[in-house]
């Protein structure tokens, strides 16, 4: 456990799109202090180090006894070597999504985490969207889950280009899917859209649990329109989730009492019942970093571990073998 007097002293690994946000955010944190970043790039690292007021450190070594936590924003296919280079040295370590590109670095991230006893929490940011966070709540006493449809569209992005979709986009509901079900994935099938150059640039995928919960799950980055959706059916109704706009809606089956209008002009059946949950929209990246900060402070076991990460890449990996992504 961190002195709770003490500012947790953090750095960033990589200043490109989401590590540039993870400065932003740090920069603004009470209780932080954000000592630098680490960025092969000199220019990204010049601008990044002139906006902040920081230091730009040469070497993943030099943060040792200068940081007690760091955000690993930096390229997927390097997660696994900087996360366990930093979890064997004590550092407290949020790794973005995805946790790593195999399973056996994954697992050594999550042994290094272990064997040190530092934090490892993986960046599946969705789960801290103020309106996931509501279904969760609603969710919690209990109620039957019977599927699952998330639709996860884009356009071309030249942002992320080490991983496929199912990789970067699709990953993000599997996590939410694997959490709210909380059953073993017993089948997975995939079917995909491939462009030229491209491999499963349109994916849609169904898992079964064993409860015979049912998830759909489509993503795509050959999309004209950006959406982000989660609809749940549940012995509660149907509930409706949009991402962007932090907005959840209840459909529930009206009680089919029949009503009779006026004079004559006969009866009418109640039918469905609208409910909107009233949510106090905030940026789940801002959320994130704090529990993840919170987590350090008071030694307590993150929302998203390294373990609810690797679940949710085995799922990855069982959507890209159906659909017959290239290894």
């Amino acid at each position: 456990m961190t002195d709770t007097n003490k500012n947790i002293r953090v750095a960033v690994i990589g200043a490109g799109v989401m590590g540039s946000h993870h400065l932003r955010i740090y920069d603004n944190m009470k209780g932080v202090e954000l000592v630098g970043l680490v960025e092969y790039d000199k220019d990204k690292a010049k601008a990044a180090a002139t906006r902040f007021g920081i230091t730009v450190f040469d070497k993943l070594e030099d943060l040792i006894g200068k940081v007690d936590a760091v955000s690993v924003a930096s390229p997927s296919t390097t997660h696994a070597e900087i996360g366990t280079f930093l979890l064997e040295k004590g550092i407290h370590c949020l790794v973005e999504k995805p946790l790593a590109v195999s399973e056996a670095e994954g697992q050594a991230l999550i042994d290094a985490a272990r064997k040190s006893g530092a934090i490892l929490m993986v960046g599946h940011v969705e789960r801290f969207n103020p309106a996931v966070r509501q279904l969760a709540a609603i969710l919690a006493d209990g109620h039957t889950i019977h599927a699952v449809d998330a639709r996860r569209l884009s356009a071309v992005s030249s942002r992320i280009q080490d991983v496929d979709v199912v990789s970067d986009l699709m990953v993000h509901d599997i996590d939410i899917v694997l959490s709210l079900i909380g059953q073993k994935v017993e089948n997975v099938t995939a079917k995909a859209v491939s462009t030229t150059g491209n491999d499963g640039d349109y994916v849609s995928a169904m898992i079964s649990f064993g409860n015979g919960g049912l998830a759909t799950l489509t993503a795509s980055r050959i999309t004209q329109n950006k959406v982000r959706e989660l609809s749940v059916t549940t012995d509660l109704g149907l509930i409706q989730i949009d991402y962007s706009a932090q907005q959840l809606v209840i459909y529930r089956q009206g009680n089919g009492a029949v009503e009779r209008l006026p004079g004559d002009l006969g009866n009418y059946n109640l039918d469905i019942v609208v409910e909107r949950a009233l949510i106090r929209n905030a940026e789940p990246l801002v959320l994130e970093l704090q529990h993840f900060i919170d987590c350090v402070r008071a030694g307590t076991r993150p929302l998203i571990t390294g373990e609810d990460a690797l679940d949710a890449l085995k799922v990855v990996w069982q959507i890209q073998q159906s659909y017959g992504a290239a290894k």
